[in-house]
C-alpha cells in the first residue's frame, strides 16, 4: 500500500508555491537545491512516516521539515523570521488533499534559526506533525 509520501510532498509544494506573499520573497521552493541557487529559497526537507493504524483503517503519522536558506547580510535574522512566519501561515492547520486518504491533521511543532559555520548563511527550520488516516 502506498503511504502517501510523494503525494504529501506534492501537496506541500503546491501550497507553498501558491502563497504569493512567500513566493514574492524567495527564489523558489525545492526538494533538491540546484547548484548556485540564489538566496533566499525554501527546501522541502525530510518527511518521516510511522504507522498509525486503527482496527478499521490504515494510516500514518509523521513529521515534515521545511527549511529556509538565506544570506541576509547585515539584516540578521529578521528575513528568516519573516519567511518562517509565511510558512507557518501557509501550513499550520492546512488541509491538503492527499489521494487515498480521507483525513489529514497538520500541526506546527517548532521553528528555529541557525547560523551556518560560514557565519553568513542562515538556516530556518520549521517542523510540522501530521496524521494521514482512512486508507
Amino acid at each position: 500500500m502506498a503511504d502517501g509520501r510523494l503525494a504529501l510532498q506534492k501537496s506541500i509544494y503546491s501550497a507553498l508555491t501558491s502563497n504569493a506573499t512567500l513566493m514574492g520573497k524567495v527564489t523558489g521552493v525545492f526538494d533538491f537545491i540546484p547548484d548556485n541557487q540564489a538566496y533566499p529559497f525554501v527546501q522541502i526537507g525530510e518527511i518521516d512516516f510511522n504507522p498509525f493504524d486503527t482496527h478499521t483503517e490504515n494510516g500514518f503519522s509523521g513529521t515534515l521539515q521545511i527549511n529556509v536558506w538565506d544570506r541576509p547580510g547585515s539584516r540578521g535574522r529578521a528575513p528568516i523570521h519573516d519567511l518562517n512566519n509565511d510558512i507557518y501561515d501557509t501550513l499550520h492547520l492546512a488541509e491538503p488533499v492527499i489521494a487515498g486518504f480521507s483525513t489529514l491533521s497538520f500541526r506546527f511543532d517548532f521553528s528555529q534559526i541557525l547560523v551556518d559555520q560560514d557565519a553568513v548563511t542562515y538556516h530556518g527550520i520549521n517542523r510540522f506533525s501530521f496524521i494521514l488516516g482512512g486508507t
